[in-house]
């Protein structure tokens, strides 16, 4: 049967290319996110810091919520520290010879072009590091300094750290230079000074007696869960927190895009291949009525759909590899991936990739074929000469079920509003973008119903053979109109939830900033002494710190236990400059073991003002606090406020992120510290909007490749549908039409289809969007921006015309006596 399939196959290369470039690139897509995620499990990052330790042993940067039904791991943002009492214990295990311990923390130094570390003298080993001038540091005004910092011996330095800003002399350089990041070495006793946790270490780097994976399983048994023990490849995991915070992303990203791509390119392969199924009903047909049965009619297209599949792998694969690559690199080059990470390719992601391709494609296939294989011989060639004009009894009742469920989950998240609603805008779009494409067939006959008046009347001839042939054939009108609505429900639902998000975020952000001044640092942050000098000044009637973090919330989303990360705003009280917007209760009472909560973040945890709620620093600290407010503006600033000093004593850096001033004189402001911006409110708008710009890229790229995929598989579907209507358009001409009139006939279905598709997408988009922008603003008013609506709009009819009539010209440029033979 297989041979047989081919031997038809001359007449319907049109159709195989259209199956082969949707499963190309559905396989590329695919493979690219499965490289992703392969290096989100398995990429690293060379040792430099610890180069020289064999072992390192550090604190268990992942907190993990078990449960019943799952295991859930949340990276989390501030290192967490470890007690130095381990120093015993791993000096214990066989074979261990030295442990060195480690205090790194961020400090901030002029003119340096990369991350700088503070550290002990005591762990220059651990690189190695030694001096290629001067001596060590032997009192706390002294220091040692990378040979990549530019500075000489005998130098006064200011280095700004958590307890403000200091003049150091340097006593030596040390070398070798680092490629990622440079350190500052302080004595012992200063060192534990900065990094203010006493009693506890960065890391122990541990050196022993042969080959470091048997060493570390050793210290591993040694100290069980409670750390994490990192060898070969996997040290330089232990020297920046934010790799095991960019791995989780990558994971987390491209396992949400699979499921997204597998169901549009299920969606888009099915109606590929019923397209190409329904183009051979007369062949299927005679088939049938020469004796060929059901299971053989189902095997030659199930077979013929693989041959096309392994063949689209071919090239799918390596430009999966290649885009996947791409990806990677764009991730790093904007700083969501530590610079160093290298994206890991292996046989596993294609694999993967290659196995979701092929199953698609045949089940893609068994399912076009279905009633064509099951229809009795007597029948089959009857059948064939007319399209059953009844949309099948599993389809109707699947589209029903789909439309219905869309609407109910419409209504519910709008009745729930907060976190549940805007969680809902997913589920929802994917629900009416299926139900739409089941139903398709209806969706055409009544919008050809609907317009066959206007439509008659403006062009009594095109037009009404437009309207007659979209009735009665609306089966392969829908296999067109299904993938333009899902071409334009999902791009708009991708932009538009985007500007929704950014447009709410910048309004509040901006709305939110009463201050004159922000003043923010290039590096890691901005010492106490600024915000004290900036108290000074003359003019100056209010100044409050802020440092922003992360806290990780264990809550329930529909029904299941997670753990969900949150933007944390750590600030000083009363808050000059700052408005949240507080709904209930007072910022004036957040001290101590309280918080204030965002509109969204009380409705997850279902708190109030009074209420306590449970919450993880970002160094994993567990916390209990009461909630002493309630304010609106969490987009702009972060969903929960937390006191100053209690998110200050639980970061790294321990300054702060921003200081905000009302009053005073930029200039003046400007001269408190080196190195120091100073932004009015019009330059802190515009960083806003380059903030927002920035989130925004990440999300439309992606998403971009997606809607990419779309496009092309709409040209695809709609090239070959009147590429596959020769016989139709010959017929027309030999009874009389001109090409003229046969032109105007296919513009009218074009402008039908199109103009279906764009009010079905826009009729899906619209409760999608509303339940998101209630969920997170409390307005069901999305922001649609008027000239990205009209430009969807514009693709989507243009799209239709041309991929429509330019294969209806060529076609009709042959003669009809011949055509209608072939």
């Amino acid at each position: 049967m297989l041979r047989l399939a081919f031997a038809t196959s001359r007449g319907r290369l049109l159709s195989l290319a259209s199956s082969f470039v949707a499963l190309l690139f559905a396989v590329a897509l695919i493979a690219s996110c499965g490289l992703l995620m392969e290096s989100g499990l398995r990429a690293h990052l060379p040792a430099e810091r610890y180069g020289a330790a064999p072992v390192v042993v550090a604190g268990v940067q992942e907190v993990t919520l078990r449960s019943k039904e799952a295991e859930l791991g949340q990276s989390l943002p501030e290192p967490v520290a470890i007690p130095a009492t381990l120093a015993k214990k791993i000096a214990q295990v066989p074979g261990v010879t030295e442990v060195v311990p480690e205090v790194g923390f961020p400090v901030g130094l002029t003119g340096a072009d990369r991350r700088v570390v503070g550290r002990s003298w005591q762990s220059a080993r651990l690189t190695p590091y030694t001096l290629t001038k001067g001596r060590a540091p032997a009192t706390a005004g002294e220091i040692v300094v990378d040979v990549t910092l530019g500075r000489k011996v005998g130098q006064k330095v200011r280095v700004a750290g958590r307890d403000g800003l200091r003049d150091y002399t340097v006593t030596g350089i040390a070398g070798p230079g680092l490629a990622r990041q440079a350190s500052v070495f302080f004595t012992e006793q200063r060192a534990a000074e900065l990094f203010a946790r006493p009693g506890k270490v960065s890391a122990f780097g541990v050196f022993g007696e042969g080959e470091g994976e048997g060493l570390a399983e050793r210290v591993e048994q040694a100290l069980g869960d409670k750390v994490t023990v990192y060898a070969g490849d996997q040290r330089g995991l232990a020297e920046d927190t934010s790799a095991q915070g960019g791995r989780q992303m990558l994971i987390m990203l491209s396992a949400s895009l699979v499921g997204v791509i597998v169901m549009v390119a299920v969606l888009v392969i099915a109606g590929t291949f019923g397209l190409s199924v329904r183009q051979r009903d007369r062949e299927i047909a005679l088939l049938r009525a020469v004796g060929a049965t059901p299971r053989q009619v189902r095997a030659m297209i199930g077979r013929e759909a693989l041959v096309i599949g392994i063949a689209a792998l071919v090239p799918g694969l390596p430009l999966g590899v290649a885009l996947g690559t791409w990806l990677f690199g764009q991730f790093v080059a904007r700083g969501m991936v530590p610079e160093g990470f290298a994206a890991a390719v292996s046989p596993l992601p294609l694999l993967a990739a290659a196995g979701i391709g092929l199953l698609t494609a045949w089940l893609a296939a068994l399912g076009a074929v279905r009633r064509a294989a099951r229809i009795k011989p007597t029948e089959a060639l009857g059948e064939a000469m007319a399209e059953r004009r009844e949309l099948g009894r599993g389809r109707m009742i699947s589209g029903l079920v789909f439309l219905v469920l869309g609407a109910a989950a419409s209504a519910a998240s709008m009745a729930a509003a907060g976190e549940t609603a805007a969680m809902s805008a997913s589920a929802i779009v994917l629900l009416l973008i299926t139900a739409a494409i089941l139903l398709s067939p209806w969706l055409v006959r009544l919008a050809a119903l609907l317009a066959s008046g206007v439509i008659g009347r403006t062009s009594p001839v095109s037009g009404y053979l437009a309207t007659a042939n979209t009735r009665t054939a609306a089966k392969r009108l829908a296999s067109v109109a299904g993938p333009l609505i899902l071409m334009f429900a999902f791009t708009a639902t991708t932009l538009f939830a985007q500007s929704t998000i950014g447009d709410a975020t910048t309004r509040q952000a901006l709305e939110g900033n009463r201050a004159d001044y922000i003043l923010q640092s290039t590096g890691p942050g901005l010492p106490p002494d600024v915000a004290q000098a900036a108290r000074g000044l003359s003019g100056v009637t209010g100044v409050t710190q802020t440092i922003g973090t992360e806290v990780i919330a264990d809550t329930v989303e529909l029904g299941d236990p997670t753990l969900k990360p949150m933007g944390a705003l750590g600030l000083t009280v009363p808050a000059h400059g700052i408005d949240l917007g507080v709904t209930s209760g007072s910022l004036e009472r957040l001290r101590g073991d309280t918080v204030a909560l965002s509109t969204l973040a009380a409705s997850s945890f279902d708190a109030e003002v009074g209420g306590k709620v449970r919450l993880l620093l970002g160094d994993g600290t567990p916390v209990t606090l009461t909630v002493v407010a309630v304010y609106e503006r969490g987009l702009g600033f972060g969903d929960v406020a937390l006191p100053y000093t209690l998110a200050r004593d639980h970061s790294a850096a321990g300054m702060a992120g921003r200081v905000y001033v009302t009053g005073g004189e930029k200039e003046r402001l400007a001269a408190l510290a080196p190195g120091l911006t100073v932004l009015d409110r019009a330059e802190a708008g515009a960083a806003v909007n380059a903030a927002q710009e920035f989130s925004d890229w990440v999300n439309l790229l992606v998403m971009g490749l997606i809607i990419v995929f779309i496009v092309i598989s709409v040209v695809n579907t709609l090239v070959t549908a009147t590429g596959g209507r020769v016989r139709e358009f010959a017929l027309l001409r030999l009874v009389g039409g001109t090409r003229r009139q046969v032109r105007g006939m296919v513009r009218w279905e074009a402008l039908l289809v199109g103009g279906l598709a764009v009010i079905a997408g826009t009729l899906i988009t619209a409760p999608t969007l509303m339940a998101l922008s209630y969920g997170l603003t409390g307005s069901p008013l999305p922001h649609v921006p008027s000239l990205t609506y009209a430009a969807i709009v514009v693709a989507t009819m243009g799209l239709a015309y041309a991929a429509t009539l330019t294969p209806a010209w060529k076609v009709l440029l042959g003669r009809p006596a011949e055509q209608i033979r072939g």
